[in-house]
């Protein structure tokens, strides 16, 4: 049985999740950056269609917050140093990439140095993934092309990127690593976007195409045909798993 205490905290998560919606997403016409490199489906129903997915449940929404409790703390402790030192950054810079029709907001940048980071919280267990093994440590594409889409950003608006980084921060442990992530991934996500694009646009007889199911690029993994990891599943049918069964 739940407590009312646990139950308190549950509606304020909600709470707080309804004012950033409102806040951050309440125009829905733009494809969001923090999806970069994943299912074009996704974005189709989310911004062409602006269809409401499935809530997350309240264990997911507690594992959200304490994200963003990390985020806030290292965003803080950078906005003081760069006060102390009188040092230009971004702190959640919101950007528009208008020829992507791309929204989205950059956790950290050193406009002094030209270098972005993206910040990310993980568990013990994607943490001995990235970390525990040997060969070099290989993150989410995802979290490389999110990251890469606010590069693809920062080059046609400021000039040259010398650097990206991935900041994980690991839950359990609080450890922290980064890993960087090579400038040639801007060209990746220019690409990727271009092609949303394409396979979204507006048709000569109204309404927008819808991405034909095809791995690759609807879904870009098979694991993302999964209830767990997409609010749309239902709405699509399954996706690849759906034609598979």
């Amino acid at each position: 049985m739940q407590s009312r205490v646990q139950k308190i905290y549950d509606e304020y998560l909600q709470h707080l999740n309804e004012q950033k919606v409102l806040h951050r997403y309440q125009d829905r016409s733009w494809f969001h950056s923090s999806t970069a490199g994943l299912c074009a489906r996704k974005h189709y129903y989310a911004t062409i269609e602006q269809m409401e997915g499935v809530p997350v449940d309240s264990d997911t929404m507690r594992l959200f917050r304490l994200g963003d409790l990390v985020h806030t703390d290292i965003q803080d402790a950078v906005r003081w140093w760069a006060e102390a030192n009188g040092a230009p950054i971004f702190i959640e810079k919101e950007l528009y990439l208008e020829d992507y029709n791309v929204r989205g907001f950059i956790d950290l940048g050193f406009v002094f140095d030209d270098v972005l980071h993206d910040i990310k919280t993980c568990n013990s267990w994607k943490w001995r993934m990235l970390f525990g093994k040997s060969g070099d440590p290989s993150p989410s594409r995802n979290y490389q092309m999110q990251l890469a889409t606010y590069g693809l950003w920062y080059e046609m608006t400021h000039g040259s990127l010398q650097g990206m980084s991935l900041l994980f921060y690991n839950k359990d442990n609080s450890k922290m690593k980064e890993l960087q992530v090579p400038l040639d991934f801007i060209e990746d996500a220019r690409e990727y976007w271009a092609r949303v694009n394409l396979l979204t646009a507006e048709m000569p007889s109204g309404g927008h195409k819808m991405p034909s199911i095809a791995l690759g690029i609807a879904p870009v993994y098979k694991w993302e045909c999964n209830p767990k990891y997409c609010q749309y599943y239902e709405i699509c049918g399954g996706g690849i798993k759906g034609e598979e069964e």
